[in-house]
């Protein structure tokens, strides 16, 4: 469960990063709008990583990173919400994984589903931008 929460935590920092970065191309693309949606999403995705490190440090695991995810920029809006895409696609994976192993550990379960939910919308959300763009699904 343990290991579980710590690839919960790159990944949502690897998250923040990608969106961060995505903000800046999807401005230089002339996306202002986009832009700040990843603005908004980088920070979506830092709340998270604060709460799988405190779920770390709640169950007195000395809370670090080591490697974060690294996630793919894009280079047209295309790209960055297919990236975008791809990378909460993941995060449902892993969540849901991890939810399944922490049947019984009901804090850590919920934790994950829940997160796991959000990442669900964000999905979501991502493909239908996707798609009046004209780009395939992630």
């Amino acid at each position: 469960m343990l290991a579980y929460l710590q690839r919960a935590l790159r990944h949502e920092f690897g998250a923040a990063q990608q969106f961060t970065l995505q903000a800046v191309m999807a401005r230089a693309l002339g996306d202002t709008a986009l832009g700040q949606e990843c603005e908004g999403s980088a920070v979506e995705e830092l709340r998270h990583a604060q709460r799988f490190a405190a779920a770390l440090a709640q169950a007195g695991v000395p809370v670090g990173l080591g490697a974060v995810a690294s996630f793919p920029i894009g280079g047209s809006v295309a790209e960055l919400l297919r990236n975008a895409a791809a990378t909460e696609a993941a995060a449902v994976r892993l969540y849901r994984d991890a939810a399944r192993t922490c049947q019984g550990a009901e804090p850590l379960r919920q934790l994950f589903e829940s997160i796991g939910a959000e990442e669900v919308i964000h999905y979501e959300e991502l493909t239908r931008r996707l798609r009046r763009a004209g780009g395939p699904r992630a």
